[in-house]
């Protein structure tokens, strides 16, 4: 091993800020996204902050192994002699355990994210790692394959180990500042002066030779690290959140539900109107997910909310006509993270837009079946829409069933989000409707 240096290498002060500023900067952000996730608070907003949450700690990881490899290769300057022995023991288990908290923190972040596990809503839920969203990051030993009951313990127990080490480096980076302190106001020897370029030297020795190289690579270095946490907190800046952030987005308390509908009665010789059983009827949807990277996860939910206008006949198609209303707001697939989401701005937005609506102006057989064309319109969004199906009618009760496929960019439903790429941009739909036909 090398003789203890007189001073520390540029590039070991650059490792030794970045870290500290970023961690300065991770623990608190963590905090408030934990809140956010805890109040059920869903947006776009917050799936960019955790994406810069795991993009910055990864980075203090690959950055902490980088300074523990060149600590262990090149000892540190020597403590200084008045140091009395305990304190010495004191400072260098500190310093041990400072490196230890630096590539746990992170690790227990990382295996968090793996198991794919919500530990706020107690449920499964898979989100890719993208560092700075340039790279997919594995996953770690495989975890998104394993069962269900494995990933909940492992994001249980990796949840709370991140935790307590985030408490943990609260309490040793708080205890190393005030002895680095300690040392430049009271002891009044150089330790402070090693780690702090600029900072003149307080007690005995010839001050360094100036070294250009030694300069330029200090200055652009912590320039470098500066710049990055400038951006990542313009960042969060932007997203309208942070530590000191109120969300700004509001879910919407549910709407009662929707009273059964009652046609006007039909006018001599216009096609019947039917009534919609609703508890015999659906209209459901799905879609895929997939991070490219653990297989692909199909999700299936429905509207719980909507109601029908229906003029039908089968022998007077031409005049026969249906008017579909579906409340946005009561999409559901069962994962609570996705029923919070789909209301939202990204998605639905049905603070604004509060129903999806489907005018059929055109009625007409397929062979054996039957194809509704009209226009769908969601979010302020207009398109014409076919939608083939079948029909059984038997006395005055009607079996309709029906699939279809909508391309979710044509009405800007997940658009610019991080997780436009990740969510198939086919929605399948089905629906099933049973209705009785009105005297």
């Amino acid at each position: 091993m090398a003789a203890p240096a007189q001073r520390y290498a540029a590039i070991a002060i650059v490792l030794h800020w970045a870290i500290a500023f970023s961690i300065v900067l991770m623990i608190p952000l963590g905090w408030w996204m934990s809140d956010q996730a805890e109040d059920g608070v869903v947006s776009d907003a917050l799936f960019q902050a955790y994406q810069l949450h795991k993009s910055v700690g990864l980075t203090v990881l690959a950055l902490s192994l980088a300074q523990l490899a060149r600590r262990l290769a090149n000892p540190p300057p020597a403590m200084p002699e008045h140091m009395p022995a305990w304190e010495r023991l004191i400072a260098s288990a500190t310093h041990w355990a400072l490196y230890a908290l630096m590539i746990a923190l992170p690790l227990t972040g990382w295996l968090y994210v793996s198991a794919g596990w919500s530990d706020h809503d107690d449920a499964p839920l898979q989100v890719t790692t993208r560092w700075f969203g340039l790279f997919v990051v594995p996953h770690l030993f495989g975890l998104p394959s394993a069962g269900a009951e494995v990933r909940e313990e492992v994001a249980d127990a990796a949840m709370g180990a991140h935790g307590v080490l985030a408490w943990g480096a609260i309490v040793l980076g708080a205890l190393h500042a005030a002895a680095a302190l300690k040392h430049h106001v009271i002891n009044r020897d150089n330790v402070l002066t090693l780690m702090v370029p600029g900072l003149r030297a307080l007690s005995g020795g010839e001050p360094a030779p100036k070294n250009p190289g030694r300069l330029a690579l200090l200055g652009g270095g912590l320039a470098l690290t500066f710049a990055g946490l400038a951006a990542a907190a313009f960042t969060l800046a932007s997203l309208g959140g942070g530590p000191q952030t109120q969300s700004q987005i509001e879910i919407a308390e549910p709407a009662p539900d929707i009273a059964p509908h009652t046609p006007a009665p039909p006018e001599a010789g216009a096609p019947s109107a039917w009534r919609v059983d609703p508890r015999a009827s659906t209209i459901g949807f799905a879609f895929t997910y997939d991070d490219g990277e653990s297989a692909a996860a199909r999700f299936e939910g429905r509207f719980t909310r909507w109601r029908a206008d229906i003029r039908f006949d089968p022998d007077n198609l031409g005049a026969s006509r249906a008017v579909v209303t579906i409340e946005t707001a009561s999409a559901t697939d069962g994962v609570a993270v996705h029923d919070r989401a789909l209301p939202g701005p990204e998605w639905f937005d049905s603070a604004a837009h509060p129903t999806a609506v489907f005018r059929a102006s055109e009625l007409r057989r397929r062979g054996d079946a039957y194809e509704a064309r009209g226009e769908l319109t969601i979010r302020g969004r207009s398109r014409t829409f076919d939608l083939p199906f079948t029909l059984v009618i038997e006395g005055d009760r009607a079996l309709m069933t029906g699939t279809a496929q909508l391309d979710r960019s044509d009405f800007d439903i997940g658009k610019d989000t991080d997780a436009d790429d990740l969510i198939s941009r086919e929605i399948d739909l089905s629906i099933r409707v049973e209705a009785v036909r009105q005297p």
